[in-house]
């Protein structure tokens, strides 16, 4: 079996303010932009805006990813 060619997404969203391991996943971009999404940076009543890059054979499986790193990473962190 071989492995589908992984690429770089951009998975753009916002984090419940009260339940930081909530995504609400609003897009997934090919191609490492995260850090020229410059606006996500503010936040909006009740969340945050949020993007990173993940490596994925594909956009759902990058979006997979998010909201798996969503769900483990300690909000105090970042």
């Amino acid at each position: 079996m071989q492995n589908p060619a992984v690429q770089t997404f951009t998975v753009i969203g916002l984090r419940s303010d009260v339940d930081m391991s909530d995504l609400f996943i609003a897009g997934v971009i090919p191609g490492p932009v995260a850090d020229e999404v410059v606006i996500l940076k503010t936040s909006e009543e009740e969340f945050t805006r949020w993007a990173m890059e993940f490596d994925a054979p594909d956009a759902d499986s990058a979006a997979d990813q998010a909201y798996a790193y969503c769900q483990e990473e300690d909000p105090c962190s970042w």
